[in-house]
């Protein structure tokens, strides 16, 4: 009876291996427009070049999760926001304060992505995202920090001021 118990939990853990799955480093859950349609469309010269760069910051966010060696579960955004002449920022907004390794490694790989041509002012999206099996922000917008202490003094900004006041920290 002992051997048949043994096979019996050796098949049941088998089973329950077979099925179990790992968490991914990252995953991402959607890209959350930050401006209206129609300056979108006004300033985004290529949607093709917006889909690479998006797929290009996804895959070096994974990148970037696995080399910080971080298994921090945790939702929240990264932030983009591109100008015209290529140039690009990166802002995190997580749910929980981000492992200090996970945030450098982040803005680090994302930042040395070559960001898609815009036009007339800058063009602001996140991708909401979780890491190691985090939850999925409730949010419907991210909110970094650093926007939040541009706006604390004075009435709310448009986003693309907002960006460019907060551009430089």
């Amino acid at each position: 009876m002992g051997n048949m118990r043994r096979l019996f939990i050796a098949v049941a853990l088998f089973a329950a291996c077979a099925f179990a799955q790992a968490a991914e480093p990252i995953t991402h859950f959607n890209v959350v427009l930050m401006q209206p349609g129609s300056v979108m469309e006004k300033r985004v010269t290529s949607l093709d070049a917006m889909a690479e760069y998006i797929k290009a910051v996804e895959a070096a966010s994974r990148e970037a999760v696995i080399a910080s060696g971080a298994t921090q579960a945790v939702g929240g955004f990264i932030v983009l926001a591109v100008k015209p002449g290529q140039k690009s920022k990166v802002w995190l907004d997580f749910d929980a304060m981000l492992d200090l390794e996970m945030r450098k490694h982040i803005r680090e790989r994302v930042k040395a992505i070559q960001p898609f041509d815009v036009t007339e002012g800058p063009v602001v999206f996140a991708l909401k995202v979780a890491t190691w099996g985090g939850k999925e922000p409730q949010r419907l917008l991210p909110s970094p920090i650093e926007w939040k202490q541009a706006t604390r003094k004075g009435k709310p900004l448009e986003i693309g001021k907002l960006v460019e006041k907060t551009w430089n920290q």
